[in-house]
């Protein structure tokens, strides 16, 4: 009888790590995004000829976290309150509740605010998104002024305070970083399998430091602290209503570990017979 009763359970235990690999596997963690990014500006606007390296830098750490190209929307220039709108349709038309988003806006502040109507028309489409796994960031002057308050998980990053200036260097002017300093130093501390929030903490001094040491000496007079915002000495801003750590890493493990577990005891019953 035990060694009837053991063949049964190695028989239902291999139908049940199936079962359960067949459901996870049908259903695994992807990442969708939309990255926005205006160099050419319309009149009243300084433009920002940085060749969309700021959307190249959030590709790149996208893809090594694992997600598709084709899983990301690009829109380059000519961004419009449809443009914005086409963007979070395109993530609530992919992801479910088990998937991870990111709504990316590299931006003058003023052309968030006055030509895109940012606050009116970005909100209540944000709220619409299914999943809770939700990361915007905002980088832009004035950036903390267009995080949307919700009452859902997500994760909302500013890369200035609401009254503070951004930097954008462009090529002439000769500096270490061209594009949005935040988007670099952000990108470039999202390396490896480190959270957002861990990210924030390690790039924030570092655009602080740049802003300071780098940005400061070589502009202090054509851009004087007191007319620009305290532009030297930025405070990015997050607000984090996610329970625990937010990781941005899509790639399926639990159907090998899944497997694993059941099969060791499943192994170690037939020792027992």
């Amino acid at each position: 009888m035990c060694g009837v009763e053991n063949k049964r359970i190695w028989r239902h235990g291999i139908a049940i790590v199936v079962l359960l690999i067949a459901v996870i596997s049908r259903n695994p963690v992807e990442g969708w995004a939309v990255l926005m990014e205006t160099n050419d500006y319309p009149e009243g606007y300084d433009d920002l000829p940085v060749d969309f390296v700021d959307i190249e830098r959030m590709q790149t750490m996208l893809q090594s976290h694992g997600w598709s190209t084709h899983h990301i929307l690009v829109r380059k220039d000519g961004i419009t309150p449809e443009t914005i709108k086409e963007g979070v349709e395109f993530l609530k038309g992919n992801a479910d509740r088990n998937d991870i988003v990111v709504f990316y806006i590299a931006s003058h502040g003023g052309y968030l605010r006055h030509d895109l109507k940012w606050n009116n028309t970005f909100p209540p489409l944000w709220e619409e998104i299914e999943t809770p796994k939700r990361l915007l960031i905002v980088d832009s002057c004035f950036a903390a002024s267009f995080l949307p308050e919700s009452d859902r998980s997500l994760i909302s990053i500013a890369s200035v305070s609401e009254k503070e200036s951004g930097w954008a260097g462009v090529p002439e002017e000769g500096l270490h970083i061209e594009g949005f300093v935040f988007t670099y130093y952000f990108c470039e501390s999202m390396t490896g399998q480190v959270s957002v929030e861990e990210g924030f903490s390690t790039c924030v001094p570092q655009v602080q430091k740049y802003m300071k040491e780098v940005v400061y000496p070589e502009f202090k007079d054509v851009y004087p602290a007191e007319h620009y915002y305290n532009i030297y000495d930025p405070h990015p801003v997050m607000v984090d209503q996610y329970p625990g750590a937010f990781h941005l890493e899509v790639k399926q493990k639990a159907p090998l570990s899944v497997f694993l577990v059941f099969m060791g005891m499943l192994l170690a019953l037939r020792r027992k017979r």
